[in-house]
C-alpha cells in the first residue's frame, strides 16, 4: 500500500512538471498601431535613365547590373500593423513584446509577408541585487541624447543586410525593426555621496551581429552614458563612451581586428524663455572595422570627429507658435588620394537621429542598404559631410502642424566630379516639409514631400533631382 501511494506522487509530481506553468501577472495592457504610408518617387539615385542623356546601351546594361536602374518612378503602399502587449509580473517585474507586420501591399516580398514578427520584447527587472539598479534584457529600443550616435539599429541592420529586417518592404527608413539586442544596466546614483543631482549611470550591451555561433567573429557594442538634468528649464549633460568590436572577418586583418571607440559630450539648455540650444561634439579613435563602403582596411588606424549644434526660438506669443532654428551638423573626412577614393572619415556607430527624407538615407552606389546614388566616389551620409539647415513649425490651424526645413549639404573633403574636373564639394540642397493634422487624439493624417537638388559634385547630362512624397493614415488603439 506504501509503495503504491509512493508510486501514485512521483507519477502526480511528474505530471505537474510536465504541465505549463504561468506567471502570475498582475496587470496586462494590449494596444497597438495600424500605419499606411502611400509613396512616389523620383530619381532616388539623382540620375533620369528615362532621359537617355549621356549615356550609351553599354553604360545603362552596366548600370543594371549594378542595381541602379529602375528608379526613376516609384509608386507603391507599404502597411505597418503593431500590436502591443505589457504585463506587470510582479511589482519590480515587466515585460514588454512587440509584434509587427509590415509589407508592400499585394506584394509577396521576402515570403509570406503577413506574418507577425518580434519588434520588440524584453523584460524589466528594477532592484535588482542594489535598490537603484534596473535591469533590461531582450530586444529593446535605447536612444543616448538626440540619438547622434546611439538611437536605433536602422543603420546596423541594414547595411549589414542590404535590407530592412525581413526584406518586405521597399522604403527601408521607415521600418519598424530597428531595436537592438541588448542588456541595458541603469543605475539611479542621484542620492550617492549626498549628491542632490539626478545624476543616472547607463551601461549597454549590443549584439549587431553574431554570425557563427562557435567562432569569435561578431560584432559588438559596448557603452557607458553618464547623465544629469541641471535644473527644470530642460538643461541636462551628458557624457558617454562608446567602444563598436568588429571581428566580423574572423581572423585578424593587419595584426588586430577591428575596434573603434567613440567618447563623447552632449548638452541642452533653455537660457532664455522659448529658446532651446543645443550641441554635441564625439571623438573617435581606434583600428577599422568593416566598411560597408568600402573605402577602409580593417586594422588600420583611425581617427574622427562628429559635431551637432543648433537651437531654435518658439514666438509663444504669436498664434500658431511659430518655431524657427538653425543647425550645424559634421562628420569628418580624409583628403582622397589620386586614385579617388576617400580614406577615414567618422564611422557611424547606430545613430538615431534623422534630420531629412533623402540625402540622410543616399549611400555610395556599392552599397545597396538604401539608396545608392550615381557617383562612385561620393560617399555615405554617415561620414564626410557637413550639413546646414534652416527649419520651422507653425500651427495655421488647431491640430494642424506644418514643418519645413531647408538643408544644404558639402562634403568635408572634395572629390573628383562626375565629368573629371577637380575635386568638388557642394553635394546638393534639401526641401523637406512635413504636415502633420491630428485628426482625433488617436488618428494623424500626414503629408511629407522632399525634394533634393544636386550640386556640383554631380555633373553629368542625365543628374536629376530626387522627389519624394508621402502620404500617412495612423491610427493607435
Amino acid at each position: 500500500m506504501l509503495k503504491a501511494t509512493l508510486r501514485s506522487a512521483v507519477l502526480l509530481g511528474l505530471l505537474l512538471a510536465s504541465v505549463p506553468s504561468y506567471a502570475e501577472v498582475q496587470n496586462v495592457k494590449v494596444g497597438g498601431d495600424v500605419t499606411v504610408r502611400g509613396f512616389y518617387r523620383r530619381n532616388l539615385d539623382l540620375h533620369d535613365e528615362s532621359s537617355g542623356e549621356g549615356q550609351s546601351n553599354a553604360a545603362l546594361a552596366a548600370r543594371t547590373g549594378a542595381g541602379l536602374a529602375g528608379l526613376d518612378r516609384e509608386s507603391f503602399i507599404m502597411s505597418t500593423i503593431g500590436v502591443n502587449i505589457g504585463a506587470d509580473l510582479s511589482e519590480n517585474v515587466s515585460a514588454i513584446i512587440r509584434l509587427a507586420n509590415e509589407r508592400n501591399w499585394d506584394s509577396t516580398t521576402g515570403g509570406d509577408t503577413t506574418d507577425l514578427d518580434i519588434s520588440q520584447a524584453y523584460l524589466t527587472l528594477k532592484e535588482l541585487f542594489y535598490t537603484p539598479l534596473t535591469v533590461r534584457i531582450g530586444t529593446q529600443p535605447i536612444v543616448w541624447g538626440r540619438g547622434f550616435v546611439l538611437g536605433s539599429n536602422l543603420f546596423p541592420s541594414v547595411n549589414n543586410t542590404g535590407d530592412d529586417r525581413n526584406s518586405s518592404i521597399s522604403a527601408n527608413e521607415f521600418t519598424d525593426f530597428t531595436a537592438f539586442e541588448a542588456i541595458r544596466a541603469t543605475l539611479d546614483l542621484s542620492n550617492l555621496g549626498g549628491l542632490s543631482l539626478p545624476l543616472t549611470a547607463d551601461y549597454v550591451f549590443i549584439k549587431t551581429d553574431e554570425n557563427d555561433v562557435n567562432s569569435a567573429d561578431d560584432v559588438n557594442i559596448q557603452g557607458v552614458n553618464l547623465s544629469t538634468k541641471l535644473d527644470a528649464a530642460s538643461s541636462e549633460v551628458e557624457t558617454y563612451f562608446v567602444n563598436k568590436r568588429d571581428r566580423a572577418s574572423g581572423t585578424p586583418v593587419n595584426g588586430s581586428f577591428g575596434s573603434v571607440s567613440t567618447l563623447g559630450v552632449r548638452g541642452s539648455a533653455q537660457p532664455i524663455q522659448g529658446l532651446y540650444t543645443y550641441g554635441e561634439l564625439a571623438y573617435q579613435m581606434g583600428k577599422n572595422g568593416t566598411d560597408p563602403e568600402g573605402f577602409e582596411v580593417v586594422g588600420d588606424s583611425h581617427q574622427a570627429w562628429a559635431a551637432n549644434l543648433g537651437g531654435d526660438y518658439t514666438f509663444a506669443e504669436v498664434t500658431g507658435s511659430p518655431k524657427l532654428g538653425l543647425e550645424w551638423r559634421y562628420y569628418s573626412g580624409k583628403q582622397m588620394p589620386n586614385g579617388g577614393v576617400a580614406k577615414g572619415g567618422w564611422a557611424a556607430v547606430a545613430p538615431g537621429y534623422f534630420t531629412t527624407a533623402l540625402r540622410e538615407f543616399q549611400t555610395r552606389n556599392t552599397v545597396v542598404g538604401f539608396y545608392p546614388v550615381d557617383h562612385a566616389n561620393i560617399t555615405s551620409t554617415g561620414t564626410n559631410q557637413h550639413e546646414v539647415a534652416i527649419y520651422s513649425s507653425f500651427a495655421p490651424l488647431e491640430d494642424l502642424v506644418v514643418s519645413p526645413r531647408l538643408s544644404w549639404f558639402v562634403l568635408d573633403k572634395g572629390t573628383p566630379s562626375e565629368d573629371g574636373a577637380k575635386p568638388k564639394s557642394f553635394l546638393g540642397t534639401e526641401w523637406d516639409t512635413n504636415i502633420v493634422y491630428n485628426y482625433t487624439e488617436d488618428v494623424q493624417l500626414g503629408l511629407l514631400y522632399a525634394l533634393f537638388a544636386p550640386g556640383h559634385v554631380f555633373r553629368d547630362p542625365a543628374d536629376a533631382t530626387a522627389q519624394e512624397v508621402v502620404t500617412t493614415v495612423s491610427v493607435k488603439f
